[in-house]
């Protein structure tokens, strides 16, 4: 049956069936709804009316939507339904998504789960669970078709057919040997073409990529982006294969990674902004906001440390929000480009020294022209030339420093196994702002006697 996205105007269906009690109209509508849209619509909805809901929901769409939901409305939601309908919701959820569900409860009701349930499913769970849930053990699912490389394409159709209910999105039939060491794979798209009679050993493809357990998710979809993957095999450190994990599974570590990274860089916590409360988002912000009103009383040290410099060059201070500006402003566009090329593999450590040299030169040119359009303004609006020289000098060196500092502290954070994003934002911001108005002010205090 073809499924429809929900409109706004579908939404406010939903609702207004549920406030009528019109559960019949209701659970003939949620049929024809996409998972996704379902759980939007949960999101939403206050906690007897999720319940409601679920109950109306067929076993197999409620395992779909229970897997599109964050953990905040999954921890509700399980809270209010029975035990049997939590382990049937659970049992037909592809073993990552189930991995992920039973990790997101309390370790009590985790374990009332796991033992209500068949022992091999659980032990699939278990597994996954054991994995770094940022990993690729942690992403992948562990169930896969197999066959060994003396079937034919008829025999490998068979097993496929019998596995079709288990594994959802078939991209390639994994060929193993009686250890489980992975050998090749077959595209579907080849097993299907093929002739029935043809051995597998002679349309399977023998060179492929594969990924380990261990390898970081963000490792991982840098690889599917790289070599334009749609599935990828699991393999242990014996070569046999584990799970495989799908450009699904690898969707959604993109999006994370990406919401994590802007919160770093905004000095934010990515709690979600529409569950969360007032305060965990509060104190999700708090943080960096401190680091940052401590960095300006550095500032503010320093200005006061230059009193006098201020007070004998009284226009200098008109200055100051555009020092601090611009140093800032560097700073992030460096920092952003570095941890962008470390994020997608385009930079290493080994390039640090090279990446460096070219953000130097970069802020060397931009700060020469700005240097000049400041001694232009200095000339037209004060008539003053030598001070303009010496506020150009000034820019030119702020610049230069905002640019190092947002290329080496990315670079250092990475080294040291520390997330890059983090070095943007109030940090690089904040520490720009203390060198800069450092650098600028000692340039005018040197050069003050000139003026």
């Amino acid at each position: 049956m073809e499924q429809t996205s929900a409109s706004e105007n579908t939404k406010e269906i939903i609702k207004e069936l549920l406030s009528r009690e019109d559960y019949s109209v209701l659970k003939a509508a949620l049929v024809d709804l996409h998972a996704a849209d379902i759980a939007e619509i949960i999101s939403r909805l206050d906690r007897e009316e999720r319940k409601k809901i679920f109950d109306l929901l067929q076993t197999e769409k409620a395992a779909l939507v229970t897997a599109e939901l964050s953990s905040s409305v999954l921890k509700e939601v399980f809270e209010d339904l029975d035990q049997k309908q939590i382990v049937d919701i659970v049992q037909n959820m592809d073993s990552d998504d189930a991995a992920d569900v039973i990790g997101e409860l309390d370790v009590e009701t985790a374990e009332k789960i796991l033992s209500a349930m068949p022992w091999e499913e659980t032990r699939e769970v278990r597994t996954l669970l054991g994995h770094n849930e940022e990993s690729a053990g942690g992403i992948m699912a562990v169930e896969v078709v197999t066959v060994s490389d003396n079937q034919t394409a008829a025999s490998a159709l068979d097993a496929l057919r019998k596995k079709s209910k288990e594994v959802d999105d078939v991209y390639n039939i994994y060929v193993v040997d009686s250890q489980g060491v992975l050998k090749g794979l077959v595209a579907l798209k080849d097993l299907v073409l093929a002739d029935p009679n043809d051995k597998i050993c002679d349309i399977m493809d023998k060179e492929f990529f594969s990924v380990h357990p261990e390898m970081d998710q963000e490792e991982v979809a840098n690889y599917f982006h790289k070599y334009d993957l749609v599935a990828a095999p699991v393999v242990n450190e014996k070569g046999q294969l584990v799970g495989r994990i799908t450009v699904d599974d690898v969707l959604d570590v993109v999006e994370e990674e990406a919401s994590e990274d802007i919160a770093l860089m905004a000095g934010i916590t990515d709690e979600n902004i529409v569950e969360g409360s007032v305060f965990k988002l509060s104190m999700g912000r708090l943080p960096w906001l401190i680091v940052a009103f401590f960095g300006e009383m550095v500032s503010a040290t320093v200005m006061h440390h230059f009193s006098a410099s201020i007070k004998q060059v009284v226009m200098s201070a008109f200055f100051i929000p555009l020092i601090m500006a611009m140093g800032g402003n560097t700073g992030i566009q460096s920092a952003t480009d570095v941890i962008r090329g470390l994020a997608t593999g385009d930079f290493y450590l080994k390039d640090t020294g090279k990446r460096l040299l070219k953000e130097l030169s970069i802020a060397m040119i931009n700060g020469v022209i700005i240097a000049i359009l400041l001694i232009a303004v200095s000339y037209f609006w004060m008539d003053n030339v030598k001070f303009g020289l010496i506020l150009g000098i000034a820019m030119l060196a702020v610049l230069f420093n905002a640019a190092f500092i947002g290329t080496i502290v990315p670079f250092f954070l990475k080294s040291v196994k520390v997330d890059p994003a983090i070095s943007t934002g109030p940090f690089i911001t904040t520490s720009n702002d203390v060198l800069g108005l450092l650098v600028y002010f000692s340039l005018i205090t040197f050069f003050a006697k000139w003026l």
